[in-house]
């Protein structure tokens, strides 16, 4: 259910939310995940997109398969491959709402673009990435 309330929050109908769909969501979450690593088991919920072929545009496709052929160097998506994509898009919108809806509130959207901004700059990345994992080397010592 967290993952559901995950989507709705960041939804536009959400009180802060301002992403048009939940496509929208899954496709933010996608490129979020793929970048800081972050896979968190994907859950179906009622609005949760599983993966349908049909709401994706071509553009959507063209991201999903060249992260699929990046990782895998497969051409033809098989389940495994389609889980991962499932998998990152839930670890990047978990992000998102920890950034955007948990942390910024109403500020939502401005923190969404300083985002846009920090992946941008590699260094950022690399520095979240390293701070990602000493976080879980952390937790896991507890």
């Amino acid at each position: 259910m967290e993952q559901q309330r995950e989507y709705d929050e960041l939804h536009r109908d959400g009180e802060f939310g301002f992403f048009n769909t939940f496509k929208d969501i899954f496709m933010a979450g996608l490129m979020i995940g793929r970048e800081t690593g972050k896979i968190i088991s994907f859950k179906r919920g009622k609005n949760a997109e599983a993966f349908n072929e049909s709401v994706f545009s071509s553009d959507d496709e063209l991201l999903i398969n060249s992260i699929i052929y990046d990782e895998f160097g497969e051409v033809e998506p098989s389940k495994e491959e389609l889980q991962r994509i499932e998998n990152y898009a839930a670890g990047g919108v978990s992000y998102l709402y920890e950034i955007l809806i948990k942390n910024s509130g109403s500020n939502a959207i401005d923190r969404y673009i300083e985002l846009l901004y920090d992946f941008k700059d590699e260094e950022s990345l690399e520095n979240y990435r390293n701070r990602l994992v000493t976080e879980t080397l952390y937790k896991d010592h507890l």
